[in-house]
């Protein structure tokens, strides 16, 4: 009897250890437990070995050796990768989004020298503020959300393809205009 349960423990931590993981990171939480989107299903979610083998391809990253080294959760739509971590304010700060602008914008973009390179903007959608910004080039776009009641923060990114840069931008407000905090 008592081998039969070792075994039994045995096997299940060996298929646990094999078990695909879909979420990543100190103190991170499940997005779909905080928010509300059509595009962002816990069921439509990409394994970290799936996230990080496009993710490799499209951004390359001294820091990510492996799938273990991804942090957050991973969604593959219209062949852009969006990546979000999302966590409760108490576990980190609050931002100004104001002194956040300020300090990322590169230098000269209030005189115009970036103002055809660079994009930046704070707005309010749905229940939440957020910040966006992205160089034009880059097939990289980023915004950060916090939820108006001070609870949670989510840092989002929206990785493309060289050809699909354009779709990316598109896509931020659609995607964007999707999420509900619940």
């Amino acid at each position: 009897m008592g081998y039969k349960f070792i075994l039994i423990f045995f096997l299940c931590a060996f298929n646990y250890t094999k078990a695909q993981t879909y979420i990543q990171g100190q103190n991170v939480v499940p997005l779909t437990s905080i928010v509300n989107s059509e595009f962002l299903s816990a069921t439509e979610r990409l394994s970290m070995t799936q996230a990080f083998e496009i993710y490799s391809q499209r951004h390359s990253s001294p820091f990510l050796k492996k799938p273990s080294d991804l942090v957050g959760e991973f969604w593959l739509i219209d062949n852009l990768l969006i990546k979000i971590v999302s966590r409760e304010l108490s576990a980190t700060r609050k931002e100004n989004f104001q002194e956040l602008r300020y300090v990322t914008a590169p230098p000269g973009v209030s005189t115009g020298k970036h103002k055809h390179e660079y994009f930046d903007t704070i707005k309010t959608i749905n229940n939440y503020e957020v910040f966006i910004s992205y160089y034009y080039f880059s097939k990289t776009k980023s915004f950060l959300i916090q939820d108006k009641q001070g609870r949670y923060k989510l840092s989002g990114t929206i990785i493309s393809t060289n050809s699909d840069i354009k779709k990316a931008e598109a896509f931020m407000g659609t995607l964007l205009n999707s999420i509900t905090f619940k």
